[in-house]
């Protein structure tokens, strides 16, 4: 086996398990009490905490619920931006923050939980796999899901339903199966490796 086809392999068992990471996190069977309470969500606890301080709890909600779209939003255009110049450490980065912009939908400590989970996975998965630097199209579509998600979150976050968004996520999960199923195994739109742009 070539060290290609295994650095192939563990990319798609790292993703695989970035996959179940967030599946298992966000119905943790440890936390099946907690899910059916929406006051122990992240994304209440945290205006809760803040309106402690002197904020009001609708204000403090919509400064959580702004802030978690802007990171959202800079994890999807740092996972595009490490696709399309080949750097691992600048796609995971966006990974996590994408992991951020979704771990509000669970329960506080879960989340803290998924969080630690998910960099040691990402680390990991730096480490040992390289980014290929791609052209803009199919490192969209390779990073359709943080963005598909991202833009659903922008839609629906005002409605505070996280069942919502829960539905919204695996929609964006399904349609960027899809989109990945579509590209070719070698996409054209890859550019010649090189040193600067692959990790080790």
């Amino acid at each position: 086996m070539t060290a290609g086809t295994s650095r192939q392999r563990i990319a798609v068992v790292s993703d695989i398990v970035i996959v179940l990471l967030y599946l298992l996190f966000l119905w943790a069977p440890w936390d099946r009490g907690a899910q059916t309470a929406p006051t122990t969500l992240a994304w209440l606890v945290l205006p809760v905490t803040l309106a402690r301080h002197g904020a009001g709890l609708a204000y403090a909600t919509e400064i959580v619920t702004i802030g978690a779209l802007a990171i959202g939003i800079v994890g999807a255009l740092l996972s595009i931006t490490g696709r399309l110049r080949g750097s691992a450490p600048l796609w995971a980065a966006g990974a996590w923050l994408f992991g951020g912009l979704v771990a509000i939908l669970m329960p506080l400590w879960t989340a803290v939980g998924f969080l630690g989970a998910l960099l040691l996975v990402l680390a990991l998965r730096t480490r040992f796999v390289p980014t290929p630097a791609t052209r803009a199209l199919p490192a969209l579509l390779l990073e359709l899901w943080p963005v598909a998600y991202t833009v659903a979150f922008a839609v629906l976050a005002w409605r505070y339903n996280p069942q919502l968004l829960l539905k919204a996520l695996l929609i964006a999960l399904g349609a960027s199966l899809v989109a990945r199923a579509l590209l070719p195994a070698s996409p054209a739109g890859l550019l010649p490796a090189s040193p600067d742009h692959n990790s080790p």
